[in-house]
């Protein structure tokens, strides 16, 4: 039977956005530690039982809450963060709801402790699912504000069946808790569980702060980057290709201050890692994104982990290219020693300056060099190749310095696959196919950056499409053609691909134009054809290098070293396996004992 429209009691109102707030003791965690946050604290107490089932305990040195607002702190939609909506569309705060506390007060044993500087002594309210206990009362405590948060779900029980293991939601608040630290260094916090110390981590700098999070591994293949352009601002480390992970679990990405988990700036990162990486190994990252807050909104979701950009496709490109640089600069085309840490400073690049040879630090090789190179690994016959070589690329018997050559001089071949070479640290094992797979690739990748060729089709293919995939066609058809592709509207739900770019022209036209389309308004048309074409360009420079078992002379050998000191990212082959290794003079002594 229908029944009557009637308004919701205020409780079930509370325990209904709890359930969108509240999904786990966590969850707790996060509202609280942003509200410490805001409120100024320099250093937090975490304490908790039983993995914050049986209770929560947050202590802060903040600026405390005023007894006589009190009461409307634990009232949904009460806030002192923002007044009107024009500060809804620029917020720079953590919270701004109002429902974190009445959210958590409604299904749980609540108590708030605070005390500002104008207070004489601390005052406290209690607050058991959702019903004030009591009037306000005088109490004791320092400056600041503790939020106890005792028995959570105590009266939906059947909320609290969904809840795991003290271990696995202790694990899920630290992940939290370690988020919001690695955001704020100059914060202390210290954790404790079950009244044992877990951890505490004093108030520093960044670089300190990630060391004690993210350990060793990080420290050890950290590249820093700090890029500016406009009102977009990128700070914070990515780990060189050679320190992957299986899993996107070290990857921390902040907006404003804010953690989130944003499709935009995940697409943008995999995508500048996307030729250097090993199959689906995932980089580590701790990124800040300092943007306008009137050019993004982080009114979207009520956990607040996702945001929305207004210009998406400029986010993305400003990302991928601030990642590529400092990935070219410290970590692809630095010739250092792949596992030793880097230790090069990012220069402040203005982002729309960035091109394929920023950070280079050597002197280009002659265009007759590049060719002599290019014709040594192009023919099949190994009798049919050139022995000469520019005046300035000398023969092995009266080479340059090795203190010059950061790859120093080849000295033999191992089974026709790898290169030995000498150079001032000692030893240099090449391998020669890896090596000349990303040589061809960065001059593949330069080459398309002079201009996208244009295959016309001889009939055009016709693709039924969806109204939204029309309209997005014809909206953004300018865009469209300066990346190769000439689309007409045939009707309401279909559309005729005239052109596309040459380089794919194996591709299906229909499938490459529909992901397009889909991709056009979260991070832009441009990033889905680079990840097109540089796959098209990958496969091209796998097939078309020197092949194993290939005999070379010292000089074509030398010719491969030097084009690898002139091109970025040649610490790795495209699909992110080392291209050198060195072995010192202090490795090779310990091989054999030497001293001992």
């Amino acid at each position: 039977m229908r029944q009557a429209i009637a308004a919701l009691p205020d409780t079930l109102i509370s325990q209904i956005a709890a359930g969108e707030v509240v999904e786990r003791p966590a969850s707790v965690v996060k509202e609280v530690l942003e509200n410490a946050i805001d409120a100024g604290s320099r250093a937090i107490t975490i304490r908790l039982e039983e993995g914050g089932i049986q209770r929560i305990s947050i202590q802060d040195d903040g600026q405390g809450i005023a007894n006589q607002e009190l009461t409307l702190a634990v009232q949904r939609h009460a806030t002192s963060k923002i007044r009107s909506l024009s500060d809804l569309e620029s917020v720079a705060s953590l919270g701004f709801r109002g429902e974190a506390l009445a959210s958590i007060a409604s299904v749980s044993r609540l108590s708030i402790t605070t005390k500002t500087a104008a207070d004489e002594h601390a005052w406290q309210i209690q607050v058991n699912g959702g019903q004030t206990v009591g009037a306000i009362s005088p109490s004791s405590g320092p400056l600041g504000t503790t939020i106890d948060v005792q028995d959570l779900y105590f009266n939906t029980p059947a909320r609290r069946k969904f809840l795991k293991s003290a271990a696995t939601e202790l694990g899920h608040c630290l992940d939290v808790i370690r988020r919001i630290a690695l955001s704020r260094p100059d914060i202390a916090f210290a954790i404790w569980h079950n009244g044992k110390v877990t951890e505490r981590w004093t108030s520093g700098n960044i670089e300190q702060r990630v060391d004690a999070i993210l350990g060793e591994e990080f420290h050890e293949s950290r590249i820093p980057i700090e890029s500016i352009s406009g009102p977009l601002t990128l700070r914070g480390f990515i780990s060189k290709p050679t320190a992957s992970r299986a899993r996107a679990d070290q990857q921390f990405s902040y907006i404003n201050g804010r953690f989130v988990r944003d499709k935009v700036v995940q697409h943008a990162i995999r995508s500048a890692y996307q030729d250097v990486l090993h199959g689906d190994r995932q980089p580590m990252v701790v990124l800040s994104l300092e943007i306008d807050p009137t050019l993004v909104d982080v009114n979207v979701h009520p956990a607040k982990t996702e945001v929305r950009f207004r210009e998406s496709g400029a986010v993305h490109q400003f990302i991928y290219k601030a990642i590529q640089h400092a990935l070219s600069v410290g970590g692809g085309s630095s010739l250092q020693p792949i596992s030793s840490p880097s230790n090069f400073a990012t220069p402040e690049i203005s982002a729309p300056t960035w091109s394929n040879n920023v950070g280079n630090q050597h002197l280009p090789l002659t265009s007759g060099t590049k060719a002599n190179l290019d014709s040594f690994f192009s023919r099949t016959d190994n009798s049919h190749l050139s022995a000469s070589l520019p005046s300035h690329q000398s023969t092995p018997n009266t080479h340059e310095p090795e203190e010059e050559l950061p790859l120093g001089h080849a000295i033999a071949q191992i089974h026709g696959i790898y290169i030995l070479a000498q150079n001032k640290h000692g030893l240099v094992l090449i391998d020669m196919h890896a090596a000349h797979e990303r040589v061809l690739y960065e001059k593949l990748k330069q080459d398309l950056a002079n201009g996208i060729k244009v295959q016309q089709m001889l009939v055009p293919v016709v693709m039924h499409a969806s109204e939204l995939e029309v309209s997005k066609a014809e909206s953004h058809r300018e865009i469209l053609n300066q990346i190769g592709f000439d689309v007409a509207t045939l009707s309401p739900t279909q559309l005729a691909i005239r052109t596309i770019p040459t380089l794919l022209q194996r591709a299906d036209p229909s499938t490459l134009l529909r992901n397009l389309l889909s991709e056009l308004d979260a991070t832009g048309s441009q990033a889905v054809l680079d990840a097109a074409q540089h796959e098209r360009l990958a496969t091209q420079a796998c097939h078309a290098a020197v092949r194993a078992h290939r005999l070379l002379t010292l000089t074509e050998m030398d010719a491969l070293l030097r084009q690898m000191e002139q091109t970025e990212r040649a610490d790795q082959c495209n699909h992110g396996r080392p291209t050198w290794v060195q072995l010192s003079i202090s490795d090779l002594d310990k091989l054999f004992l030497r001293g001992r």
